[in-house]
């Protein structure tokens, strides 16, 4: 249940009324330097080597890319510290699906669009 919790129980906030037909892959990373993080979103899996989007980030923040619904992506942050590189990778499957009774109103929701690229921990 824990990894699906998203699907059973939409932000209303982000709601809406019309089916929507893209997703926004929301990927938090962490930044500590002034080189930043360079994420990128690859359609499929990464061996597909499908680039789709590519910027560097820096600030600590969620980095936003548009995709369309219903299909694999894999995201990668790439990060420099101390001359060494360290790459986070994850994956997401953006859906849509529609409540009747979560939210005041019926409405779409896209689950399964968010990524943790953040360092658990390096060498």
């Amino acid at each position: 249940m824990s990894c699906k919790v998203d699907e059973y129980f939409p932000k209303c906030s982000e709601c809406t009324v019309n089916e929507p037909y893209e997703a926004i892959i929301k990927c938090k990373v962490e930044w500590d330097n002034h080189k930043g993080v360079l994420v990128q979103i690859w359609e499929g899996k990464l061996e597909d080597n499908i680039l789709i989007a590519s910027e560097r980030v820096y600030s600590s923040s969620v980095y936003e890319g548009k995709v369309p619904l219903n299909r694999y992506y894999t995201i990668t942050a790439t990060y420099v510290i101390d001359n060494k590189t360290y790459v986070a990778v994850n994956s997401v499957l953006p859906k849509v699906k529609h409540t009747n009774n979560q939210c005041d109103e019926p409405c779409y929701f896209v689950y399964n669009n968010t990524v943790n690229l953040q360092l658990k921990y390096i060498k």
